[in-house]
């Protein structure tokens, strides 16, 4: 009976690393074939993948009346890089072990190049920045996404058997461009949301009237009040989003030495992200293309009743932060599968009892978490000294015993009930628990005002 090769791909250092730009991937390849047998090659491949599942229904021709349609699964691999190299050639190999080291780098950017209007505008054409590991479900068409880097390791023999495939993924996380870690504020005025607060006594026909005569028919010292908002367009997991609003009167001429203007108050703040997920199975004239959208509420606060003078700048968040894990994926845009963020601000307001909603929603990128050895070396960091620990001095033993159990309860009844109903509890060795493909470890619980985003 022949006996089936034994190889295995053994990468060296720990393995639950995160590889990034420019890391090398070393270890070693062993054969053990077993018994003498022809070898056609052995090949590593380090490589870099996207793939793409979808299903769509089909209507096969039939003379069935009813035309119930068949699921039709649809899908589209793209490689992003394939670095190879040949161990062996065509050859005769004894049962003796064998091993081979390798060593390859990550490359800065993919290698294929499509056409202009090959997938749609919206996903890269050319080289780019390698995207991190990445896997999500659609649910609405079976569908799924996946970003993986793994080597490969080939080996083909002579004759009818099939050749023998072994793999190893490589986690992935891209570095970011600049290292900067200030948070830059861009500020948006909302002028079609411009609000003019007209009294519970204003009827109807005057406010025809106006339209008509293009007069205002309400009281000039009404303000006209113009919302801004003041957000980050780009973040990354760790740091603070920091999010204001201002209100402005179009109507008033504002005296810094006045203090009997009027003012609004700040009824409530709702601040959530949406995650935007769409893959592609091939060309869009002809192939599916699946969107998938999610929104995580991050901030909910009511009754807040905080006076905004007119001109001032308050600030709606304070330590929002983006939960540091694996499942804060950054932004990114390759061949068939993208990711985006949106952040979606509203914020009630009142004047005088009259209530006004302000709703923004704005793109908001986010950038991929810096590495710990480069935290200290880029520029705005902020190095935090932590108070050391005190030494451990041991502490006398206490003179009081604890009180004995059988002087308690005393009874061997309830002994024996408590062995055996002890002995038929399940072992808590067996519970998996939820885990990402990128890290290995699952996703803690968010502390308040702190932004969870699932894949």
């Amino acid at each position: 009976m022949a006996l089936d090769p034994d190889l295995r791909i053994i990468v060296n250092g720990d393995s639950a690393k995160v590889f990034r730009r420019g890391d090398s991937v070393t270890g070693t390849i062993v054969l053990a074939a077993g018994e003498e047998v022809d070898v056609s090659s052995l090949v590593l491949s380090f490589m870099g993948t996207v793939t793409t599942v979808t299903s769509r229904p089909f209507y096969p021709m039939s003379n069935n009346a009813n035309g119930e349609p068949s699921a039709r699964q649809v899908g589209e691999r793209v490689t992003l890089f394939n670095l190879e190299s040949e161990l062996l050639s065509r050859c005769t190999l004894d049962d003796k072990k064998r091993s081979w080291t390798f060593e390859f780098e990550f490359p800065s950017l993919t290698i294929p190049k499509y056409p202009r209007f090959h997938h749609g505008p919206k996903y890269s054409k050319g080289p780019h920045p390698l995207p991190p590991s990445f896997q999500t479900c659609i649910d609405n068409f079976a569908g799924s996404a996946t970003i993986s880097y793994f080597l490969k390791a080939t080996f083909k023999m002579d004759g009818t058997r099939e050749p023998l495939k072994i793999y190893h993924v490589l986690p992935y996380h891209p570095t970011p461009e600049h290292l900067n870690t200030e948070t830059r504020i861009v500020s948006r005025v909302l002028y079609a949301q411009t609000w003019k607060p007209i009294s519970a006594q204003h009827k109807s026909v005057d406010r025809a009237f106006s339209r008509l005569t293009r007069r205002n028919a309400t009281n000039s010292n009404s303000p006209r009040i113009v919302p801004t908002v003041y957000y980050p367009e780009k973040t990354m997991p760790g740091q603070h989003i920091p999010i204001s609003l201002s209100l402005v009167d179009k109507n008033e001429l504002l005296d810094a030495d006045d203090t009997t203007r009027d003012h609004c108050e700040l009824e409530s703040v709702n601040i959530s992200i949406g995650t935007h997920t769409t893959s592609i199975c091939g060309h869009p004239a002809s192939h599916a293309e699946d969107t998938m959208s999610k929104y995580v509420t991050c901030i909910d606060r009511k009754h807040i009743n905080q006076t905004i003078n007119f001109g001032d700048r308050i600030n709606l968040t304070h330590n929002f932060r983006l939960v540091d894990d694996a499942e804060c994926v950054p932004s990114f845009k390759t061949y068939i599968v993208t990711r985006s963020y949106d952040l979606i601000v509203k914020v009630g307001v009142k004047y005088r009892g009259r209530e006004f909603g302000i709703c923004s929603k704005t793109a908001l990128e986010i950038l991929p978490r810096i590495p710990c050895n480069l935290i200290s070396n880029s520029p705005g960091s902020e190095e935090i000294q932590d108070d050391p620990l005190p030494l451990y001095t041991p502490r006398e033993s206490s003179k009081e015993l604890a009180p004995d159990y059988f002087s308690i309860y005393g009874h061997t009844r309830g002994l024996s009930n408590y062995n055996s109903s002890s002995a038929s509890l399940p072992s808590s060795d067996g519970r998996s628990r939820g885990s990402s493909m990128t890290s290995g470890l699952s996703t803690p619980a968010s502390e308040p005002e702190q932004a969870v985003v699932y894949a």
